[in-house]
């Protein structure tokens, strides 16, 4: 190995991770909104020792129970935790620095194009109000092939895994159908909420953000899109693999 490739191999390994980056699993949740919004719900959620030890300070005291008591997204968007989580994925922008300096750096964390979008605040609203009531992230490590992990990928894959000793699913086929075919944001937002009580408030935040991310992308734009990536598809998938799968004993 030359010296020159033995430097450029060492400048891929030591690239810092772009914070604008997706998500893996995610269509459209950055790295930059994933680490934001798992320090507000860890903010909500850990112990003073907990936060001590990755210092920071803890949320408000009652923001939960504001998030939880708001039944309704402009509810959801009067509330001090959506405007926390808001602007916490929305980093300023200095219009006065020089274009270059903003073109060259390409670790600085912007705001993606979805938040520009009429409706995502509509979406983040339901992501702050549905993940208000997550007690757990169990989101699995990327790249692990564990048969829990993979279960535990996303909150359809939760859904449709049998309860243990039981052929029956977490959600019912009916509750299922029921949230597929919501007809409005607040019926989406309702059902989306009962789903997270019915897997014991235990959830992978990321790819239950980006499936409402998802969700209200398509609700609202309209856009026509690959089949196999419309949210029904991928959540029908998933249910119905994890549905099939043998029951835990």
């Amino acid at each position: 190995m030359t010296q020159d490739t033995e430097v450029k191999t060492n400048q891929k390994v030591n690239k810092k991770p772009n914070p604008n980056d997706r998500v893996p699993y995610c269509q459209h949740l950055t790295k930059h909104e994933s680490d934001q919004l798992r320090k507000w719900h860890f903010a909500m959620n850990a112990s003073i020792t907990e936060l001590r030890d990755k210092n920071m300070a803890p949320a408000p005291s009652g923001q939960r129970a504001r998030l939880c008591r708001a039944d309704t997204l402009p509810t959801l968007m009067m509330t001090d935790g959506y405007r926390a989580l808001w602007f916490a994925i929305n980093p300023e922008v200095d219009e006065n620095a020089p274009e270059a300096d903003q073109e060259t750096d390409k670790t600085k964390p912007e705001s993606s194009a979805y938040v520009k979008k009429h409706f995502a605040p509509l979406a983040w609203a339901c992501i702050a109000g549905v993940i208000a009531d997550v007690r757990n992230d169990i989101t699995p490590p990327f790249g692990s092939d564990k048969k829990e992990d993979k279960a535990m990928r996303s909150i359809a894959s939760m859904a449709g895994t049998p309860v243990e000793n039981s052929s029956r699913s977490h959600l019912s086929e009916l509750r299922f159908q029921q949230l597929q075919t919501a007809d409005t944001d607040e019926e989406f937002l309702m059902l989306m909420r009962r789903l997270v009580k019915r897997l014991k408030r235990n959830a992978p935040i990321a790819r239950l953000a980006d499936d409402i991310l998802c969700w209200f992308a398509e609700y609202h734009d309209r856009i026509p899109r690959e089949v196999e990536k419309r949210i029904a598809l991928k959540w029908a998938s998933e249910y119905y693999a994890a549905a099939s799968a043998k029951p835990s004993k």
